[in-house]
């Protein structure tokens, strides 16, 4: 048992223990990974997203005004977000010719995010502004919390070379236009970019590469045309257009592909500043015959790569194209992409590509991994079987071109140090809620006592597939939730995955949470959906510090009034508590404790409160004080002084007994 002298001693050796780690050890982070994004499925438009932060709480609102231009949106929606938390929608029906909608925000400060969806008329785009604005106010627009944007349904790749544009646009006032049309010469410059504007079938000005100043009237409709014909050899191309007012404004911008170029991924950068662009031609199973890369924001070039290399891009905050041009020869090759804002990555995979007149049924997938030297290596390709097990799962690993097959325990051997190429292949299973869409794990590891870590990705197949690795400094209890904010409707399928080295140590199916114990390492976090009938979906993703949790145990619910009881208790995840409910039982106290005395002298609640990363917590113990004499178990309890009279009692009468000499009257 500790007295309360003894527990002061202690408390300040371990408030400088405290101390001294406090000086040495990192902090655990509260809170590993805080997202919420709107995807969109493949073929349809992508979502425009936009960030701003309210340092001071005040009353908001957001005003979602449809520009028509070129013309009126067939749906255009805006879902607000504050952290995690989706705190408004409102949607503009053009059919009402009602152009705007409007969302209250609460007075709160924070990190808000607005994402907006929308399908575009006949001409496949649209334009849109979002006012942020006091709630008092709503027409004085905050500029640094509002933006205007484009939304544009992919174009379909041509396969042979050529690509068409034919869309309405409308002037804002009358006087004269500037019209920028500027081949990117992406991944190689255009054979022929032309085109004009016209009203109805009157021609009102031919337009070519560069500038063209026109003269258009006020609230008018005009068409746009421009065909582009890509270089003989690469058949693809990307140009850009841009339509501005007398006043300055841009009512009409856009970066397209030209023939077999692809549609561009929309990659959203958080904040303003540069990133880092890098491209790898992997080489396997053969050199790639051409091999590029683009990043554009609306019609303004950012920056490429037509080979192998890095570089660097300066953006804002807001969504980013980014266009890739990959071609294979007579066998398949692979590439490596990666796109970042310092250390985090926007966008990265690795890419198989297969020859033109091939077709890769089921997908195939393709993972680099630099080996530091010649020796032994180990491999394993793990299918989670989450959210549904796979149909098929195969692969090879290869370096130099050279196929190397591993051991029945993934055991493989290289001749020399450099980068290996892991090609896998896989097919969902399909027929149920849960099917059509899968998760599958790559891991790569060198081989003795204390193996290291050289790859460690998931893949999701089928569905939207995001990844993305957490590095946890120190041990901890964290409590992972995903929620499906329902926007615009729910998901089909929706799943995380957070695991390490091809095990799983978490997975939710649809909504929920999962505890999650880490130690000091890589996890790798895992997310696979399909958006449901409107084709977006709208999803929150937060791993934090676990609540701590409190044990408080007592020696004895009753105790006869001036005695004391024990107190244990233990807990976890929290770093400090407090004691309350008695004069001995009040303060600070450490997190955890064994026999420590509380001295009792009228019914009581004792409580121990213990806070941590992940919140408080609080656990009590009732304990009855009985009159002397009374209490459980047929006497109750003794007290510490009591027990030494009785005993001082005994000795004084066992001595009159022996000496014949009867004890003194008291």
């Amino acid at each position: 048992m500790l007295m309360r002298t003894d527990r002061f001693l202690a408390g300040i050796a371990m408030l400088w223990a405290l101390i001294g780690a406090t000086l040495t050890t990192a902090v655990r982070a509260d809170t590993l990974l805080d997202q919420t994004s709107l995807i969109a499925a493949a073929g349809v438009a992508a979502p425009s997203e936009f960030p701003f932060t309210a340092s001071t709480a005040q009353a908001l609102i957001v005003t979602l005004t449809d520009t028509e231009e070129p013309a009126a949106f067939q749906s255009l929606q805006i879902a607000v977000t504050l952290g995690d938390t989706l705190v408004g929608i409102a949607s503009v029906d053009g059919s009402t010719g009602v152009t705007s909608a409007t969302v209250n925000l609460p007075a709160a400060t924070g990190d808000y995010v607005l994402h907006v969806i929308g399908t575009p008329a006949s001409s496949g785009f649209g334009s849109f502004s979002v006012c942020t604005a006091p709630l008092a106010t709503p027409a004085s627009c905050i500029a640094a919390d509002s933006f205007s944007g484009n939304i544009q349904v992919p174009s379909t790749a041509s396969t042979t070379g050529t690509s068409t544009l034919n869309t309405p646009f409308t002037s804002t006032v009358a006087g004269t236009y500037t019209v920028i049309v500027t081949d990117d010469q992406f991944p190689a410059a255009l054979m022929t970019l032309s085109g004009g504007i016209t009203q109805g079938s009157t021609p009102i000005t031919q337009l070519g590469t560069g500038t063209t100043q026109v003269t258009l009237a006020a609230a008018t409709t005009y068409q746009l045309l421009i065909a582009g014909i890509a270089d003989s050899s690469a058949l693809a191309g990307l140009y850009s257009i841009q339509i501005t007012d007398p006043t300055g404004k841009a009512i009409y911008t856009e970066t397209l592909p030209v023939g077999e170029l692809a549609s561009a991924k929309t990659v959203t950068v958080p904040t303003a500043g540069s990133l880092g662009l890098s491209l790898k031609d992997q080489q396997y199973p053969s050199p790639l015959s051409g091999l590029g890369v683009a990043v554009t924001s609306g019609a303004a070039l950012l920056g490429e790569l037509t080979a192998s290399g890095t570089t660097t891009v300066s953006a804002s905050a807001g969504s980013l194209s980014v266009w890739e041009y990959a071609v294979a020869g007579a066998q398949p090759g692979s590439y490596t992409l990666s796109l970042s804002a310092g250390s985090t990555n926007l966008l990265s995979s690795t890419q198989v590509v297969n020859p033109a007149n091939s077709s890769s049924s089921p997908a195939s997938y393709a993972f680099a991994v630099d080996l530091p030297a010649a020796g032994i290596y180990n491999l394993v390709v793990n299918d989670f079987q989450f959210p549904a097990v796979l149909a098929t799962l195969t692969y090879t690993v290869a370096q130099n071109g050279t196929v190397i097959q591993p051991d029945s325990n993934g055991n493989f051997t290289v001749s020399a140090a450099g980068s290996a190429i892991i090609v896998v292949e896989a097919t969902p299973t399909t027929g149920g809620d849960e099917t059509g869409v899968g998760i599958f794990g790559v891991t790569v590891t060198t081989t003795g006592a204390s193996p290291t870590v050289l790859l460690d990705q998931t893949q999701g197949v089928g569905g939207v597939f995001t990844t993305q690795t957490l590095n946890v400094g120190e041990s901890g209890a964290y409590e992972a939730t995903l929620t499906d904010l329902a926007f615009p409707t729910t998901f089909q399928n929706l799943a995380v995955l957070v695991s390490q080295q091809s095990q799983v140590v978490g997975k939710i199916y649809g909504g929920g949470s999962f505890a999650l114990n880490t130690s000091p390492g890589d996890y790798v976090v895992t997310f696979v959906a399909t958006p449901g009938a409107q084709n977006y979906g709208l999803y929150s993703l937060n791993i934090s510090s676990a609540p701590p949790t409190v044990t408080l145990t007592s020696s004895a619910s009753t105790v006869a009034s001036g005695g004391s009881v024990e107190l244990s208790w233990t807990t976890t995840g929290a770093t400090a508590c407090t004691a309350s409910g008695a004069n001995s039982w009040s303060g600070a106290e450490p997190t955890s404790g064994t026999g420590v005395a509380v001295e009792i002298t009228a019914d009581v609640t004792l409580s121990l409160t213990c806070t941590g990363p992940g919140g408080s917590a609080t656990q009590t113990v009732s304990v009855t004080a009985s009159a002397a004499g009374s209490g459980s178990h047929g006497g109750g309890a003794l007290d510490a002084a009591t027990l030494a009279v009785l005993t001082l009692l005994a000795l004084a009468l066992r001595s009159g007994a022996r000496t014949g000499v009867a004890p003194r009257p008291r």
